[in-house]
């Protein structure tokens, strides 16, 4: 949802290429966006995250570009190397919450679910990594608000992550507005082993004005941590009940639905929005051959020098 409205505006603004650290999901986004709207993006990925960098169609390694980090590192490292690039060789990022065209294209699907249901939910559900979605889904229904035609209020957010990389939720949980090194305390190697690794990031935009902390404390939010065994069961739920398969961290949004009913912090009368941020891969992969990106750079994030991703890049 975010990918082309954000390419489009860098193209308004005449940039012809944007670079965009991920561990996978958005990366893949990008990519397949960049094709269709024939423009230029560099991805910065750690090695972890290549199994879920692909396309449904060729690329060219002129206009999509990735560069990995190899084992050890995780998405933090990709954001702050990707940084680097960005400072030392000029190539501009994609912008991440604060480029307004990723979040209304996120809030697009808060949008949508409104007009399918004729009102502003009571709840609204999404599991997270940076929060930008709860912070589009927040911004898009205080527009709703001022338009009066469907409700006057805020939905509550419940926002979820990983139960052993939760950042936000413990911070959030202890009425901290601050991140302190406590809550980031889960070892670089091990990040690949989450579940939902995509929801690890180390520097979301929580304390920030109109970030994350803001966008609960006005909607009376929660957060929850979920298991891995709690989202496979939740993932499996969907499949069973759905009919299609979800990626893991929509898998992570339904299991904190359910701690949720369990908890008794929603009514069985509630109107809910749970957005569902991808799935569907089986099917994809009966219709389509799903083509892997490959690197054409892979840096230990230390020893290589910026010359190196500079020759790649030109």
């Amino acid at each position: 949802m975010e990918a082309p409205p954000t390419i489009v505006r860098a193209k308004e603004k005449g940039i012809q290429r944007i670079l965009i650290a991920t561990a996978g999901n958005t990366g893949r986004a990008f990519a397949e966006g960049s094709i269709s709207h024939e423009f230029n993006l560099v991805i910065v990925a750690p090695q972890s995250a290549r199994s879920r960098l692909w396309t449904t169609d060729e690329i060219s390694s002129k206009s999509v570009k990735l560069i990995t980090l190899k084992q050890g590192h995780d998405y933090t490292d990709a954001i702050k190397f990707g940084a680097s690039i960005s400072d030392e060789l000029g190539v501009e990022t994609e912008g991440g919450a604060k480029n307004v065209a990723r979040r209304d294209g996120m809030g697009t699907c808060f949008l949508e679910g409104v007009s399918t249901i004729g009102r502003i939910p009571k709840h609204y559900f999404q599991a997270v990594g940076s929060g930008t979605g709860g912070i589009a889904a927040w911004e898009a229904a205080k527009r709703l608000v001022l338009d009066g035609r469907f409700g006057d209020y805020l939905p509550t957010l419940h926002l979820s992550q990983n139960q052993r990389f939760a950042p936000m939720m413990t911070a959030w949980n202890k009425g901290r507005k601050h991140l302190i090194e406590e809550d980031l305390s889960l070892p670089s190697d091990e990040m690949a082993s989450l579940y939902a690794e995509v929801l690890a990031n180390r520097t979301p935009p929580f304390s920030i004005a109109g970030g994350v902390y803001e966008a609960l404390t006005e909607t009376n939010g929660k957060m929850y941590g979920v298991s891995e065994r709690d989202a496979k069961s939740a993932a499996k739920l969907m499949a069973d009940s759905e009919e299609i398969d979800i990626i893991a961290p929509a898998a992570v949004a339904v299991a904190s639905l359910i701690q949720a009913v369990n908890t008794e912090n929603v009514d069985s009368d509630s109107s809910i929005l749970l957005n569902i941020t991808g799935g569907g891969h089986e099917r994809l992969r009966e219709k389509y051959s799903l083509i892997p990106i490959e690197p054409v750079l892979e840096v230990s994030n230390s020893s290589t020098s910026l010359e190196e991703v500079k020759e790649v890049l030109t």
